[in-house]
C-alpha cells in the first residue's frame, strides 16, 4: 500500500512517500523538489510494519 504525505509552512516544504507490503516498507523523504533519501526497513510482523508506516 502506498501513502504520501507533505508538510509546508513558511520555513519548510517536505515530503514523505511510504510503500509497505508484508513485513517490509520503503520510505522516500526530503525537501520538495529534491530526490530525497530512500530507506528500506524490515519488521518481524506485518502489524509492526503497518504501525511504523
Amino acid at each position: 500500500m502506498k501513502r504520501a504525505f507533505a508538510y509546508k509552512d513558511e520555513k519548510s516544504d517536505k515530503f514523505w512517500n511510504i510503500d509497505y507490503s508484508g513485513t517490509d516498507f520503503a520510505v522516500n523523504y526530503g525537501k520538495a523538489g529534491a530526490i530525497g533519501k530512500y530507506e528500506v526497513k524490515t519488521f518481524d510482523t506485518a502489524a509492526q510494519c503497518i504501525k511504523n508506516a
